[in-house]
């Protein structure tokens, strides 16, 4: 494929997968910028820099950040799944054809003091806006966030930085898209464009390439006092100086909003001057124009049913919003909530029955958290998609956010609920008056492996589906397994790779960041359940017992991840997976696998189908004296020594022994500045590692990490940022 065909097919894929927009840049134009912020810093051999983004559905700006920034509501739900499952799969596809590619995820890590060679504050570790300007997409407005000339500010997006040399696209050379109309100064809650309150020098400014922009230089601690530290933005303009201490004063005072969450007001009353103008009586800020595209609602709904085949969903609910009228309490006090209901007339709900697991042990309880949370990303999609829809064809659609309580009725009202089975659901609400409907989408009776309903097909995505015969399995670890699925005949592992580079960069490049690393086994931490709970569905239609699990290591520590959702122990899992046939046992602890190392993640299904067996793969194994794993170890966690371990009567594997509380000290609890967690520029505390982890040891260790995790996130692992370094060191899958 040359650099026209292989750049035709990249923005056919983004538009495919769900992006409205898409642009390409060659590194070039970062000449200048700081540089542990460049592409090359993050990808040495980086040629182009992909950008995509989707927009905002107009009525989730127009309604949400009300009564003020603290109540986002509905306002971007969906939107960080959605871009980071197109990021991923995109970058992946490119590592497929040969390019080096670095996935970057939609938002998460932040430095929030200045590091290095990063002259300011609150730089994320890698920026998603200037890969929007300099992809052509837009440029800066006067506040200093991007803007397209379709959408103004509305869209969420994020990017991905590659060695392919693809076709750059021209710098947005159209009309201003920002006419300083200050609109979003008048309207910030912390009056934080006041000259006053700038800091030195005043304005930021540089050039890419001949385009010159100029936006105030914001004291982002204001910003960070509403949106990350969830502090009450009623009384922000009242404090003039603000800083980091200034922050842990307020919070200390006990400022904290209870509904967390942050819509910007300069945001909300911003609009491009092509595609503004004002409606006081339906919404305060700015609108955007847009025309009305004649489809039947036959021809609407169809499509809306195929968005939400694509998020996962089983079945759909078409309802008035006016049988909703006893939730009104429970939305935002000071929302606009009679004229909300007004203003819109339906309600669309879809959902999707999971596994119910109980909550009766640990296996059953994190193996619950685990489906939840990777469903509750998936079927939001079909909110953003389905929003996004009808606001492109100039209607006014909003997505239902879980306070209000409108889904879940919704799902009553057409009697879904079920004992037996655990529903997630999502919602838009809109104001086209569709026709009454409740209906089953569809009963998953496509064939068991590899192909799934058509439209979704999330086996596609994985690089190994594995099936082993649990009957001849010794592995004492399965016992446990056994007690609690004692139906179970039969192990699958649904096992999706860590591309190579991003695993060998992470924290280790110039850039010194591991975020494309966490994204990744975030990411696939969430496709392989997708595809195993799709897998359990089509088996159960068969007539067999089938149950889609994360973790069968429940005694295992878990591995810090994105957003707090913390992820299996991939050495506790192995034996499992080795179990299933996707590899062997290597020295570390962990699978390994001729094609791709050790660098994989997954899950599994345990099932009574009598599935065939697949072959073993080609037997990997650590080089002769190898003990890379070990030497990388920043908590020499992997000690003298090793261990059997027996998967069956013929297969015995030898491995190190693991210090479990070294491991734990630096994997589960970022307390080692060498795991990565130290490079995000959190100060990590000096403590003596005890002999023994326990709950209450971890409790109090966590206490005493560094003050922006503990104190204003209120969660000390939220945004710390583990690379296994004896997953990074291990030679084998080299490419």
């Amino acid at each position: 494929m040359d650099r026209k065909e292989l750049t035709a097919a990249i923005k056919r894929m983004a538009k495919e997968l769900g992006a409205d927009m898409v642009g390409i840049a060659p590194v070039s134009r970062w000449d200048g910028a700081p540089h542990m912020l460049t592409p090359q810093a993050h990808l040495p051999e980086a040629k182009s820099v992909v950008c995509l983004g989707v927009h905002h559905p107009d009525a989730s700006v127009d309604w949400c950040g009300e009564p003020n920034p603290n109540f986002p509501a509905a306002f971007q739900i969906g939107m960080i799944p959605k871009l980071d499952a197109i990021c991923f799969r995109m970058s992946k596809w490119l590592e497929e054809q040969g390019y080096a590619t670095i996935p970057q995820p939609c938002t998460t890590y932040w430095r929030h003091r200045k590091y290095k060679d990063i002259p300011y504050e609150h730089a994320a570790s890698w920026s998603h806006m200037s890969a929007f300007v300099a992809a052509g997409l837009g440029e800066y407005g006067y506040h200093g966030m991007v803007m397209s000339p379709e959408y103004g500010p509305r869209e969420r997006i994020i990017s991905f930085i590659t060695a392919a040399e693809l076709e750059p696209d021209a710098l947005y050379s159209g009309e201003p898209l920002c006419d300083s109309c200050l609109a979003c100064a008048r309207h910030c809650a912390g009056r934080n464009y006041e000259i006053e309150r700038l800091n030195d020098p005043k304005f930021i400014e540089f050039k890419m390439e001949d385009k010159s922009f100029r936006y105030p230089n914001i004291n982002r601690w204001r910003c960070f006092y509403g949106e990350q530290a969830h502090l009450d933005t009623t009384i922000l303009a009242d404090i003039d100086d603000m800083d980091e201490e200034k922050i842990y004063d307020e919070v200390e005072k006990g400022q904290r909003m209870i509904n967390d969450g942050y819509m910007c007001g300069s945001f909300k009353h911003c609009m491009t001057p092509k595609k503004r103008y004002r409606s006081p009586a339906y919404a305060p800020g700015a609108l955007r124009k847009k025309n009305i595209v004649k489809k039947t609602r036959g021809e609407m709904m169809k499509h809306i049913i195929k968005l939400a085949l694509n998020s996962g969903a089983d079945r759909i609910t078409v309802q008035p919003l006016s049988e909703f009228t006893h939730l009104k309490p429970n939305f935002n006090e000071g929302f606009r909530v009679d004229q909300f209901y007004d203003s819109f007339t339906t309600v669309i709900t879809v959902g999707r029955y999971l596994h119910n697991f109980s909550d009766a042990d640990e296996l059953n309880r994190r193996n619950g958290r685990h489906l939840k949370d990777a469903f509750v990303d998936r079927i939001s999609t079909f909110a953003i998609d389905a929003t996004r829809y009808l606001d492109d064809l100039g209607y006014e659609a909003i997505q239902d956010w879980y306070r209000t309580g409108i889904s879940r009725q919704a799902a009553k009202n057409a009697g879904w609920e079920k004992d037996d089975k655990y529903l997630t659901l999502s919602a838009i609400i809109c104001n086209i008056p569709f026709e009454n409907d409740n209906q089953v989408l569809r009963e998953w009776n496509a064939p068991c492996v590899p192909a799934l309903p058509e439209g979704l097909n999330t086996l596609s995505y994985m690089n190994a589906v594995c099936i082993g015969n649990l009957e001849d399995v010794t592995y004492p670890g399965m016992a446990p397994i056994r007690a609690a699925y004692p139906f179970a005949k039969t192990i699958v592992v649904l096992a999706e790779e860590i591309p190579e580079r991003v695993t060998e960069l992470a924290c280790a490049q110039e850039a010194e960041d591991g975020a494309a690393y966490a994204f990744a086994h975030y990411e696939i931490h969430k496709e392989s359940l997708w595809a195993a709970a799709d897998l359990c569905d089509t088996l159960e239609t068969q007539g067999y017992k089938a149950v889609p699990l994360a973790d069968l290591a429940p005694e295992s520590k878990m591995t810090i991840g994105k957003f707090g959702r913390h992820m299996p122990d991939l050495r506790a899992n192995a034996p499992f997976a080795v179990a299933g046939g996707l590899g062997t046992l290597g020295k570390s602890g962990l699978v390994l696998n001729d094609s791709f190392g050790s660098r994989t993640r997954y899950s599994f299904v345990l099932t009574d189908a009598p599935l065939a067996t697949t072959a073993a793969p080609k037997q990997a194994a650590c080089p002769q004296g190898c003990t890379a794993c070990a030497a990388a170890c920043p908590m020499q966690a992997l000690v003298e020594g090793t261990e059997t371990v027996t998967i069956r009567e013929n297969e015995v594997y030898t491995i190190l022994k693991r210090d479990e509380t070294l491991c734990a000290w630096a994997r589960s609890l970022a307390m080692c500045e060498g795991a990565g967690s130290a490079q995000l520029g959190w100060k990590i505390p000096d403590i003596k590692v005890p002999d023994l982890l326990t709950p209450a040891i971890e409790e109090e260790v966590a206490a005493q990490k560094d003050k922006i995790q503990t104190l204003c996130y209120r969660d000390p692992h939220f945004i710390d940022m583990i690379v296994e370094r004896c997953l990074q060191a291990c030679p084998i899958g080299k490419k």
